[in-house]
């Protein structure tokens, strides 16, 4: 009986064993194929990040360069720049494209600057948010260029959702006022105003453009060199400049150690600044000196009219 029980147990470890041989046979090659494509994926990975972040490493020192060679000369630094935009879709050829316009929007260059801001809009490439900045960019600048240009740039921002959507709405009633059409300006101004949503710097901005367009339609001169004159003649001596607007242009340093979302943050507080100012709409001189020239001309025109 002993025997018979020992000769089975020997039998069923046969059978059991010769089951594990066969699933091993039939399963093996595919859990050893699995493992090691396993730690293939895992290598490929570490190395896929550690050769990302030397390109990372260097694309962050070329701009670097090149921001100190453009602050040196702005030729040789926009060439830079221009060099760095077109390597790769990487968030410092991002910047790298923005930097270069703003730096011909701060030169007065504002053709250049216009045609820099609309490459990287167009650019498919780039982040949504900077294509929407970059189109509030050059819609401020093409105010001069008329109705058409600037609603080109600023496309169907106003009425989007956009993060830029009360810029965009504040570029279209500027252009307006510049095309003559004050019903349409003072409607977008005084909506502007009242709106808790806007940035309150925007709706009071709004307050003095609404004015403006106001005094336009009652048929004063907003044009020229008597147009804050008559304007004082008609709102009254103790109203505030509502040109007297900042430049929006202000250049600022990156640092040579910020990532690709670090630079593209920065590019945001950049904007911030950049959006809570607005150009002006009056023609002082050249169509192409900077915001900054027709706003000291402002401000001095207002003074020697409170002097006298």
């Amino acid at each position: 009986m002993a025997n018979e029980d020992s000769a089975l147990k020997e039998v069923d470890q046969e059978l059991a064993e010769e089951r594990q041989w066969a699933m091993f046979r039939q399963y093996g090659p595919m859990f050893i194929s699995g493992a090691i494509a396993i730690v293939v994926a895992v290598g490929g990975w570490q190395f896929w990040n550690a050769r990302q972040d030397g390109i990372a490493q260097r694309q962050a020192l070329e701009f670097k360069n090149a921001a100190e060679l453009l602050a040196e000369n702005a030729s040789d630094g926009r060439d830079a720049l221009k060099a760095i935009a077109d390597e790769s879709a990487s968030g410092y050829s991002t910047l790298a494209a923005i930097q270069r316009a703003a730096s011909f929007a701060r030169s007065g260059e504002r053709l250049n600057a216009i045609q820099a801001y609309r490459e990287v809009y167009n650019n498919n490439a780039t982040p949504k948010h900077l294509r929407d900045l970059t189109r509030i960019r050059a819609g401020y600048l093409s105010l001069s260029d008329g109705r058409e240009a600037v609603m080109e740039d600023i496309d169907d921002l106003a009425i989007s959702g956009s993060a830029y959507g009360f810029h965009a709405q504040e570029i279209s009633g500027l252009a307006a006022l510049e095309a003559e059409d004050y019903e349409t300006a003072i409607s977008v101004f005084r909506q502007l105003s009242i709106d808790l949503g806007a940035p309150t710097s925007i709706r009071e901005r709004a307050e003095d453009f609404a004015a403006l367009a106001a005094s336009g339609k009652a048929g004063v001169n907003i044009k020229g060199q008597t147009q804050l004159d008559d304007l004082l003649s008609v709102i009254g001596e103790g109203v505030e400049n509502p040109l007297n607007i900042a430049d929006d242009h202000a250049g600022h340093d990156h640092g040579n150690e910020v990532d690709s979302q670090a630079a593209d943050s920065e590019l945001i507080d950049e904007a911030t600044d950049d959006q809570q100012t607005t150009e002006t709409i009056s023609d002082q001189g050249s169509t192409e000196a900077p915001v900054e020239n027709e706003n000291e001309t402002g401000n001095d025109n207002v003074e020697n009219s409170e002097n006298e």
